[in-house]
């Protein structure tokens, strides 16, 4: 049976471990097979209890059974960016903000997505952003500057990622080297995707590149509406095709799009959105066990 370890990255981070109880006597924790990070960008204390507080004062976080915190300054700034915090998040190393998959002194560190690999392990990237934007790139790319999006674009061909879906096409087939990254992946074996009503009946494809839009996704409000539903569940089933199990790596991508526009009705609406996404994802196919 299979076992998905789910970890929650927000402001701060949060982890469920699977672990398992005999009734007579208590017994180590079970390896996990398959793990899930989602990580909502921007999305802290106050955003987490707007959200609350739209929603009558509940919120699928509150279901939790570990919570913890983490000190988010990077190695150059008090306040972090997308590209130290996702680098932080994905190798373990402390870098300066933009840095993308590099630590301070600019060296490549391998990320989980990559350490998830060598393992045999299938894996995933969901975005509502371009896929090389700076959380998404954090964890497949390696570069020193988190706007080189072509540079990141190309090191989506140096990996064996399974299935990643997002914005960003221009990146891949509109760049200054005149090189097609879309054709390259489907002479990998990739099946592309350009468009969310292509989704049905990807569950037997083996390998999945979706760019859904030629920069970045629009918000919820303009029209992307349940995209990051639907991508997680379209990667979750070509992912759980895989024995060895997968990592896949969800980001809310836009949360802290809000505060930047002073959109509050767009905060909140997100972090409520982003909580559904728990849920969706907790209620994997029944032959898979849920955290706890």
């Amino acid at each position: 049976m299979k076992r998905t370890f789910i970890v929650v990255a927000i402001a701060f981070i949060t982890l469920i471990a699977c672990s398992q109880e005999d009734s007579k006597k208590e017994q180590s924790p079970s390896k996990p097979k398959n793990i899930i990070l989602m990580i909502g960008d921007g999305m802290g204390v106050s955003q987490i209890y707007a959200g609350m507080t739209a929603n009558k004062g509940k919120l699928n976080l509150e279901q939790f059974k570990d919570i913890g915190f983490s000190k988010t300054h990077s190695s150059s700034d008090y306040i972090t960016d997308s590209g130290a915090g996702g680098t932080a998040i994905s190798t373990g190393y402390k870098t300066y903000n933009h840095a993308i998959g590099v630590d301070k002194d600019t060296i490549p560190r391998t990320t989980i997505l990559e350490h998830a690999e060598k393992h045999g392990k299938a894996t995933g990237l969901v975005a509502t952003s371009q896929v090389t934007h700076a959380t998404p790139a954090s964890f497949i790319a390696h570069q020193k500057k988190r706007y080189m999006y072509e540079e990141i674009a190309l090191d989506f061909l140096n990996t064996d990622i399974e299935v990643f879906i997002g914005g960003g096409v221009d990146h891949f087939n509109a760049r200054k080297d005149k090189r097609d990254l879309t054709k390259e992946l489907s002479e990998n074996g990739y099946t592309m995707i350009y468009d969310i009503k292509d989704f049905e009946g990807l569950s037997n494809t083996c390998k999945v590149g979706g760019l859904l839009y030629k920069d970045a996704p629009p918000r919820f409000s303009d029209g992307r509406n349940d995209m990051l539903l639907k991508s997680t569940n379209t990667a979750i089933s070509v992912l759980d095709q895989y024995e060895k199990g997968f990592f896949l790596m969800i980001e809310a991508s836009q949360i802290d799009w809000g505060p930047m526009t002073t959109t509050q009705n767009l905060l909140w609406k997100k972090c409520l959105i982003s909580t559904k996404q728990l849920v969706k994802s907790w209620n994997l196919p029944k032959k898979t066990e849920t955290p706890w």
